[in-house]
């Protein structure tokens, strides 16, 4: 099957949503199934230099130009309209994007849906979509219960409204029997990670004061934009033990979650996102097998029974702390264990699984052993003493 996958990012963005995306579109290829990537760019060459981070070869990649004189409502329809020039060339459409899959709907190609619009949006692309689920629209995609139901409480029908959890490669992040060199300086006896945005409803000033609360202990930050990443410097540059190292490659993150001995999931509870969210992050930990500390919210709590990872109480350095240490502490046994239950976790959110399940939800899935590959494309644990706290 010929998919054609839509969403309006320039090739080598590093944000969650293009990611998710492509790899999502990976997910399609390892079906079997025939995938092109729409998205913006200034040519060929551009696209060339941008995916090589994504890891995904087996992709063909097509970008629409983009001019910066246009408002953002004209990009954005510009976008659509190349999108549904070139859907009739495709069996099936998967976009991150508006105004492109309204579109291709009416069109009357099978076109699904993904959004992560938050509970009370008031785009009214939004409603649009949700009210085209009861018509064109095969299928609205998302990643919680909770937007489910508020999509299906603003008309949405509930049979074409699907919960599909944000996926993880996990071939590309699970742990290797050699994990390389390792990135960071090991400067301290125990590291503890944390790979992402630096906003602070990520939980980032949580981290920073349990920092304070364990100086034998190296805190390690990766990730951010720009801006982000100077204002995370500067609150951080009374503590010794906190590192910021910045944006790293998407493709570079896996080594930096093998070489730490613990990793931080740190969202806060003040966010209403809290009760809906699906972190990339989630499956990418699982899938290293690294020991998790997590704030307990009900987005992860949804996703992750039982005591896989090492959960603490939102916003609450101290609590973190006490968290890190647990998790620093465990036994071989239970390591064994933890792991063992975390890379099962991680495989059933791996990008193959979301694939198949957003394709079953459309009806368009097809038995992948009778699909040939496609072509690829041109372009581009020892147990240590636990730490103490201050």
């Amino acid at each position: 099957m010929r998919v054609l996958v839509a969403s309006d990012f320039e090739p080598g963005s590093h944000r969650a949503h293009a990611i998710n995306v492509v790899k999502t579109a990976g997910g399609f290829a390892r079906l079997g199934h025939d995938v092109t990537v729409l998205c913006r760019g200034s040519g060929i060459s551009n696209v060339r230099d941008g995916v090589c981070a994504y890891a995904e070869p087996q992709l063909e990649w097509e970008c629409v130009p983009f001019d910066m004189a246009e408002s953002d409502v004209e990009r954005e329809r510009t976008f659509a309209r190349a999108t549904a020039e070139k859907a009739h060339r495709f069996d099936f459409v998967y976009a991150r994007h508006f105004f492109a899959a309204l579109a291709t709907s009416r069109l009357g190609i099978e076109t699904a849906l993904e959004t992560h619009a938050y509970v009370g949006d008031p785009n009214p692309l939004l409603q649009r979509a949700i009210e085209a689920s009861r018509s064109d629209l095969a299928r609205i995609v998302t990643i919680s219960e909770v937007l489910r139901t508020h999509y299906v409480e603003r008309g949405g029908d509930p049979t074409r409204i699907v919960v599909v959890p944000d996926g993880v490669d996990v071939a590309r992040f699970r742990h290797p029997h050699d994990a390389g060199q390792c990135p960071f300086s090991r400067r301290f006896e125990w590291h503890v990670l944390y790979a992402g945005h630096l906003y602070d409803y990520k939980g980032i000033p949580t981290v920073l004061s349990a920092a304070t609360k364990l100086p034998n202990v190296g805190f390690e930050i990766v990730g951010g934009s720009p801006e982000d990443i100077d204002r995370v410097r500067v609150a951080a540059r009374s503590s010794d033990n906190v590192t910021v190292h910045g944006l790293v490659p998407h493709d570079r993150v896996p080594q930096w979650l093998w070489h730490a001995d613990t990793l931080l999931l740190p969202p806060s509870a003040t966010e209403p996102s809290a009760r809906w969210t699906s972190p990339v992050k989630l499956g990418e930990y699982l899938a290293s097998t690294k020991p998790i500390v997590a704030s307990s919210i009900p987005g992860l709590r949804a996703w992750v029974a039982g005591d896989v990872v090492t959960w603490f109480r939102p916003d609450d350095p101290g609590d973190m702390a006490r968290a890190i240490v647990r998790a620093l502490g465990e036994d071989a046994e239970w390591g064994n264990e933890r792991r063992r239950r975390a890379l099962q976790l991680a495989e059933s959110f791996d990008y193959r699984h979301r694939a198949r399940k957003i394709l079953a939800s459309s009806g368009q899935l097809h038995d992948s052993s009778s699909c040939q590959p496609c072509s690829p494309i041109r372009g581009t644990k020892t147990t240590l003493p636990s730490p103490s706290l201050r």
